[in-house]
């Protein structure tokens, strides 16, 4: 079982290295966009629409599951404080329950677009009129390592760093 933790740990690490490098090339692009602007008559053709559908995504969906792992997903503590410690591992295990059915319910159907988006050839609204069905698949690729990471926390407990 170590062995498959080791796995995801890997794969996890690999799509937040992708998650850091879309921050990387927002960031990159972003300035030499605003200083082509300012000292030439050109911008970086459709950049908005490059950052909104590909690095945008990259950037949290394969962040996604290691957030799950260090708890950093929006959660309301309020009510688990005051239950009993037996109470609180109650109720983890039913919220990690519910994380994974969302985070595969987020998969399949990401999946699906993704796959039909590759089927139709969809591309995007701007000049360039790139393919999107590679952003669309980044979508299962980060759902689907989270869903993996809840399900090990479902099954033997609590995940390190939580």
């Amino acid at each position: 079982m170590k062995k498959i933790g080791k796995l995801i740990d890997i794969l996890e690490w690999t799509c937040m290295a992708g998650s850091v490098a879309g921050l990387l090339l927002i960031m990159v692009l972003t300035t030499v966009d605003v200083f082509m602007r300012k000292f030439t008559a050109y911008s970086v053709p459709s950049l908005f629409e490059m950052v909104s559908d590909y690095l945008m995504v990259a950037l949290v969906f394969l962040a996604i599951s290691r957030v799950y792992r260090l708890g950093g997903h929006v959660r309301v503590t309020l009510l688990e404080r005051a239950l009993p410690h037996t109470g609180r591992q109650i109720l983890q295990r039913v919220m990690d329950a519910v994380a994974f059915l969302f985070f595969l319910l987020m998969a399949v159907m990401g999946w699906e677009s993704a796959r039909s988006a590759m089927i139709f050839q969809e591309v995007s609204s701007s000049v360039l009129a790139y393919p999107l069905a590679p952003a669309f698949f980044i979508v299962p690729v980060g759902a689907g390592l989270a869903c993996l990471r809840s399900l090990q926390a479902l099954v033997f407990g609590s995940v390190h760093g939580r």
